[in-house]
């Protein structure tokens, strides 16, 4: 019974190491978590902090990748299941966003686009892709090094209010008070741009932030990358 049962696992094991990427990670609703440009992370400004998005219609071989804009093309895997694909005949809208954080959002939405143009179809975009309890991950690096990362986890409006954390002084000066938070969790804080200014991990359920050496401005806090929270540093 004890031989059934391994061989059983290792038949499973291999049916599941056997999947081919195309059918793994196509028709999957992929969501912008941040991209690394240039060596630095950047994620969704307001007004679109959930705005990022990714299709592989592996029926019509068709990506695409959306923010303000859109870029579509037509995608070809690696042989024999290898991890990268090839892109040919990528074309993007041009629409110009003008409105609340037009700067910050037209820099991200020009990523977002600007990270699938322009290159051969001789030029590979390698990817990785990871399976969790929490969802699907999907990393992808284009030829020129940058780096988009995916997830398909998206959290229910109730998950949300049930872990949403507690941000005090709000106008703040020199810090702020987290209370409610989930200890190891990962905290970031992302300025109006967009970019990552300061990653802390949660020692205790309270924490307080030292905000002396920032600018003025608007912040977002973002909790293990899922829950995020407006602040405002006088």
């Amino acid at each position: 019974m004890k031989k059934l049962y391994t061989l059983l696992f290792s038949f499973l094991w291999l049916l599941g190491f056997s999947q081919s990427y195309n059918s793994l990670i196509s028709s999957v609703n992929w969501k912008v978590v941040k991209i690394n440009w240039n060596g630095s992370d950047y994620y969704a400004p307001s007004p679109f902090l959930n705005a990022g998005s990714l299709m592989l219609n592996n029926t019509e071989n068709i990506l695409s990748s959306y923010f303000y804009n859109g870029a579509s093309g037509k995608f070809i895997f690696g042989e024999n299941n290898q991890n990268y694909f090839s892109l040919e005949n990528m074309v993007a809208t041009l629409a110009v966003y003008y409105g609340d954080n037009e700067q910050a959002v037209q820099q991200f939405d020009g990523m977002v686009i600007g990270f699938y143009m322009y290159f051969p179809a001789t030029d590979r975009f390698y990817f990785d892709y990871q399976e969790t309890s929490s969802g699907k991950s999907l990393v992808i690096t284009n030829p020129a090094g940058n780096k988009v990362f995916y997830s398909d986890a998206i959290l229910a409006t109730s998950e949300v209010s049930k872990q949403k954390i507690s941000v005090y002084p709000n106008p703040a000066k020199d810090y702020i008070i987290l209370d409610n938070l989930k200890v190891n969790s990962t905290l970031q804080l992302i300025d109006n741009s967009g970019k990552l200014i300061k990653t802390i991990t949660t020692q205790s359920d309270k924490e307080k932030i030292d905000l002396k050496n920032l600018n003025s401005g608007i912040y977002y806090l973002k909790s293990d990358e899922k829950s995020v929270q407006k602040i405002i540093k006088q």
